[in-house]
Order: C-alpha cells, then structure tokens, then sequence
C-alpha cells in the first residue's frame, strides 16, 4: 500500500525494538516500504503485494480475482527470499498480509503469527476468512480484548489456546515546556481529530457537534489531521466534509492540517482529542499519543478506547452514535478547560501510558511471546 497506518508502525516497532531475533520486511513499494529502508531494516519490496481496496462497501467478485492474482504472483518470490534468508516464521500483518502467507503454510511448510489489529462484522467477507486464517496459524496476536472477543465469535473454542493481547505501546516523548501549557493558544480552546479521513471515523457527526459548540464558545477550533484514502468512497467523504464546513459558515474554525508525520508537531498543535468513530475501534494509537503528551481525550465507550480510558479519571468516555452526550462533553471541557480537574486528568493520562503502554512494555511482551513460541515448535 502507498500509506503509513497504525500496523505498519507496529511491524516498525516490533523490527527496531524486540531484541534477539533477525526480522525481515516484505511489503509493496510505496511509502512504508520507504521508511522501512530508511531505518536500515531488511526489506523485500514486491509489487504484487500491494493491497487491493474494495471500489464499493462491500467486495465484488473482480475485487476477490485481482487479490488472488497477486498472492499466486507472490508465491514464489516469497518462498525464495524466505528460503534464501533461512526464515521459517511468517509474520503477517493483518488478514489480507495473512492471505499472501497461506500457500506459504500450505506448500512450504512455514508457520504463520497473525496480527491482529481490527473489529470484523459477522457478515463481512473479512470476518469470514477468520475460520480458515484460526485453523491455519499458530498464533494470533491482538491489540486488545476487544479484537480476541471479536475474533472469537468467528472461530472454535480452540482459538483461545492459541491468541494472545498484546496492547500495542508508544516511546515516552520526554517533558518539557510543552506539557506545562494548560492551553496552546490564550485566544483559543483547540479540539482535533487524527486519523484517516473514512467516515467511520465519524469527522461528519463530529463537525456537526462542534458547528453547536461554536455557539456558544466562538473561541473553539477543530484542527483535522489527516488524508482520505485512495478509495473513491474516502475521497468523496473528504468532499462532503469540505461542502459541510462551508454550509455551516465555520471555514475560519475549522483547518485540515493534511498528514503530519512528527508527533510533537502535531499535539503541541491541540489541547483535546477527539476520538469518536462511527464503529467501534480496535484500540487506538491516537489516544495513547495524545494522553502520553498530557492532552484531554474524549472518546466513545466502547471498543479499546474502553480499555484504555477511565471516564473522568483520564479521560471522558461518552456513549457511541450520540451527539447530544457528544456536545455535552464537548461543553463541559470548553468550560474547564483550565480547571484544577482537567489537570489532574492531564496528569493521570500520561500515567496510563507509563504503566500501560509504553514502547518498553509492548517490545518485552513481543520477545516474550516469541520466545515462548521459539520453545513450543521445538
């Protein structure tokens, strides 16, 4: 694919952080494949292995073709690097890096570590490829309960014995006079959303709780980082959101930062996060980065955010598909913005992350699992 996600950094993570094993990076030329070489990691580039978007909701039968043309094109050139680099372990990232590694496991005998990093629908042709991908692999690893309690109603009882959680974890930014800033603007109250633009991250519902907020706080922005995908679905979600914000007459409070790669840059921007996706999210790296930079957080109740967020303690919880409650937490924060509370949220945000989900944490868990299965297949 030609664009950096919350996977990617995780392979990233687990190839420059979890000592005692050699990695190797296969995936399609483009942006990851990039900052992979820039790190001076092991990578085989192969152009077949580029993702295929469904062009509707739902995957149409020229969708499924294409993506079996490009694993059976990846076969072999797969097996000969594996054989090659003397590698015996796939690490598959996701269900579709998974799919390229299956003849793999079928032909060659190679085991398969699948990572798991989203929530399926029961219908879904995702979620339906989760029977033949449990039987297959040894080991699934998920980034929350959330993602093992979904994945478990897909498969037998024997899935258990062989998935894991393991959250994913972020380096520490150190402190400095950043964080003192109870606001970074005197003049302004700046919330944010960071991710993708797709609509189930919810950017319409969002802006149209905050054209309210404007009312009665004019001093309000939103800053919304990010892109649309290549699916046309996202570009025309990027269109709507544009004609939005000019109907509501809200274009001198509401910026679209595009993509900002360097964190600091990007929440030193913002005093609170928004993270309030139309479905449930798996976990949400957002929210560990923003808390570990001690900004206010609010996110929907449910989904890893659940897992992550004591409601009031280290952030607001509000409850899903719910604009008012949306609003009224929106009000609430605009209101106490400098309050003595928020600040010790601030404070106990960024303990979450030290306890929780700290880059060193994540990268132990990964050799201890990896150790672990090392002794298993002897």
């Amino acid at each position: 694919m030609d664009s950096w996600g919350g996977g990617e950094e995780v392979l990233l993570k687990i190839a420059l952080h979890v000592k005692g094993f050699s990695f190797f990076v296969a995936t399609p030329p483009g942006i990851p494949a990039n900052i992979f070489f820039k790190q001076n990691l092991n990578v085989f580039s192969l152009d077949s292995l580029k993702k295929i978007y469904r062009r509707n909701d739902h995957w149409v039968f020229s969708d499924k073709l294409n993506a079996l043309a490009n694993i059976l094109k990846s076969v072999l050139p797969l097996y000969s690097f594996m054989k090659k680099k003397n590698i015996s372990v796939v690490v598959a990232n996701g269900n579709f890096a998974a799919l390229f590694a299956l003849p793999l496991v079928f032909l060659f005998k190679k085991k398969l570590v699948v990572i798991q990093h989203l929530l399926y629908e029961k219908k879904s042709f995702e979620g339906k490829l989760l029977k033949t991908l449990a039987k297959y692999s040894d080991r699934f690893i998920c980034v929350s309960k959330s993602v093992a309690e979904n994945i478990q109603a897909f498969t037998s009882e024997g899935f258990r014995g062989k998935s894991s959680v393991i959250y994913n974890g972020i380096a520490l930014p150190e402190r400095d006079s950043e964080f003192l800033k109870v606001r970074v603007s005197e003049d302004e109250i700046r919330f944010a959303i960071v991710g993708s633009i797709i609509r189930e991250k919810g950017h319409d519902r969002i802006l149209d709780v905050f054209s309210e907020l404007t009312k009665n706080f004019p001093q309000c922005r939103l800053y919304i980082f990010g892109e649309p995908r290549d699916e046309r679905s996202s570009k025309f979600f990027h269109q709507t959101l544009l004609d939005r914000v000019e109907s509501f007459q809200i274009g001198d409070k509401v910026f679209f930062k595009g993509y900002v790669d360097e964190k600091d840059a990007l929440y030193n921007q913002i005093d609170v996060l928004i993270n309030y996706s139309v479905v449930p999210e798996s976990f949400s790296m957002t929210i560990i980065e923003a808390l570990a930079r001690e900004k206010i957080v609010i996110a929907s109740n449910e989904g890893g955010p659940s897992e992550i967020l004591q409601n009031s303690i280290n952030g607001f919880l509000v409850e899903p598909r719910d604009k008012h409650a949306l609003f009224q937490t929106m009000m609430d924060v605009a209101r106490q913005i400098e309050n003595d509370s928020l600040n010790e949220m601030r404070k106990n945000g960024r303990a979450t992350v030290e306890e929780r989900f700290s880059l060193d944490h994540f990268a132990e868990e990964y050799k201890n699992m990896f150790e672990t299965y090392s002794l298993e297949r002897k």
